[in-house]
């Protein structure tokens, strides 16, 4: 299936290094270990997993007593698995189109709609803390678009004293996979990591 990617920002050799630096205690662990050539853990799993969020272009138009109006621009992404919303705070690298396979995709539980409706309960509050408006400002959704981050999977395998973790290729951020329930449920999934 060929999906709008955002163009991942770290690979999967980077995405295991950031693994190994949670905590200066993995840190110092891992490098002791190769240093003394005792690496004897095996190579993680890595498996990529493209999660869906809508970009929502959003402007809001402030009117100021005695002044011009002002237009505000920005991006909120809308969580297309979970519904969350929340205004993006990072620049967005180029999208590009990838084939992937079905199976490496988390689906898509919020629909155009159902995305638009959350924007909308989400703004108005988020409005009100960012513009602390007298007067409640026009605001417009200028576009929404679906796109895909891509997210490593690092999995140490059952074995291992370390956890499973979910790579950010947009952000570059850690977590541990069972916080972010969609990729979780995904990755339990059998044909996603076959």
């Amino acid at each position: 299936m060929e999906l709008p990617c955002f163009e991942a920002r770290l690979n999967a050799d980077e995405a295991i290094d950031r693994t190994d630096r949670l905590t200066p205690t993995s840190f110092l662990v891992s490098t002791l270990r190769s240093l003394l050539g005792r690496s004897d853990d095996a190579d993680p799993d890595v498996t990529v997993l493209y999660y869906p969020d809508y970009l929502a272009y959003t402007t809001v138009t402030l009117r100021r007593v005695g002044r011009s109006d002002k237009d505000d621009k920005f991006i909120a992404a809308v969580d297309a698995a979970t519904g969350r919303v929340g205004e993006v705070d990072v620049t967005l690298p180029d999208i590009e189109t990838r084939e992937v396979p079905d199976e490496r995709v988390v689906p898509i539980e919020y629909d155009e709609d159902d995305a638009e409706r959350e924007w909308d309960e989400w703004l108005f509050s988020y409005v009100d803390r960012t513009y602390r408006p007298v007067k409640r400002p026009e605001t417009s959704l200028d576009r929404l678009e679906l796109v895909y981050t891509p997210y490593y999977v690092v999995d140490y395998g059952p074995d291992s004293d370390e956890d499973r973790y979910a790579v950010s290729a947009l952000t570059k951020q850690v977590e541990l996979l069972e916080d972010i329930p969609p990729l979780a449920d995904e990755y339990a999934a059998p044909a996603s990591h076959a």
